[in-house]
């Protein structure tokens, strides 16, 4: 077995800082943002500062439910996901079966039941969206959580 050394580490190497600009333009260089679409489930981290009361913080998934026609705006909306399945109820906490979640390959999300809380409703810009998809809600899946939707906000 090699003695060990009792001269100090070496240095750690010089990481390059990311440039401000797109190169060849003075244009500022922008994240790579999420592409999001109606159905879509993507991991969302809203700050506990951000938030007041019961409203959901923390990193979690969301679903997108908005039209994908206002996306041109980088904003979504959405609702939270929860691993919580004893919060369902019927009329609005929408159970999201596991067979309903169409996985993405690479995807971070445990599979699993999920309940869509749709009484959490909230707008947010696309750059408070990781910017992989991590999985897609079949149509019978998006159905219920607009009937738990219109339920909440009293659409008939």
């Amino acid at each position: 077995m090699p003695k060990p050394s009792s001269t100090p580490l070496s240095t750690p190497a010089t990481i390059a800082p990311v440039p401000s600009t797109v190169p060849g333009t003075s244009s500022p260089a922008k994240p790579k943002l999420a592409n999001p679409q109606r159905g879509d489930v993507y991991w969302v981290n809203i700050p506990k500062k951000h938030t007041v009361g019961h409203e959901q913080y923390k990193r979690r998934p969301f679903l997108i439910v908005s039209n994908n026609a206002i996306h041109y705006l980088e904003i979504v909306i959405g609702v939270p996901l929860t691993f919580q399945v004893h919060k369902k109820n019927r009329q609005y906490r929408i159970a999201v079966l596991a067979s309903d979640i169409i996985m993405d390959t690479g995807s971070t999300l445990d599979p699993g039941e999920r309940v869509a809380l749709t009484e959490q409703v909230r707008c947010v810009s696309v750059e408070r969206l990781e910017p992989d998809r991590q999985a897609k809600l079949t149509d019978t899946a998006i159905y219920a959580v607009e009937a738990g939707l219109a339920f909440v906000m009293d659409i008939r």
